[in-house]
């Protein structure tokens, strides 16, 4: 709005979301929060005046309430970026798309990872079998030791025949 006493702040001025600025006080900060475009502003015919005002109806004109300040120039005359881009003449100088370079894998510990392990040494499974083969001996050996141990001992009433035997 241009005018602080407009009868439009005092219509707006308690509608939730709707946040109102005089010309005078607009910048960017206000216009886009955070930097995230995409509110939506709405000018009053008596803001524009006040803009052209401002800064000058067009480029080249100079500004009524600024001193020696004039618009500068649009840098783009064509705006359409993906048709400047995607055109021939563009084409032709930029440098051709560089092919995906291929990562290297991540190193895995062949004291962790068997399948690594056979990789880098062929015998390790037939020395993994072997030591499989050689446990299931040991396991074996000790069973049967401990069956025999087992039925070689002496029950609790047999050791009472024998000391009666030793005492009488």
């Amino acid at each position: 709005y241009a005018d602080r006493d407009a009868p439009l702040t005092k219509a707006l001025r308690n509608l939730p979301g709707v946040d109102l600025c005089y010309v005078d006080d607009l910048n960017l900060l206000r216009l886009a929060p955070g930097g995230h475009m995409g509110r939506l502003v709405l000018y009053t015919e008596d803001a524009f005046a006040k803009l052209d005002r401002l800064f000058g109806e067009s480029y080249g004109a100079k500004a009524e309430l600024k001193s020696n300040y004039t618009l500068s120039r649009p840098t783009m005359a064509n705006a359409d970026i993906s048709r400047i881009i995607n055109s021939e003449e563009v084409q032709k100088v930029v440098r051709a798309k560089k092919p995906m370079q291929k990562h290297a894998l991540r190193k895995k510990n062949p004291l962790k990872n068997l399948g690594v392990m056979i990789k880098l040494n062929p015998y390790a499974t037939s020395r993994i079998r072997a030591e499989i083969r050689a446990q299931d001996a040991r396991k074996a050996a000790k069973e049967k030791r401990v069956k025999e141990s087992r039925e070689g001992a002496t029950t609790r009433t047999q050791r009472r025949e024998f000391m009666e035997k030793l005492t009488q």
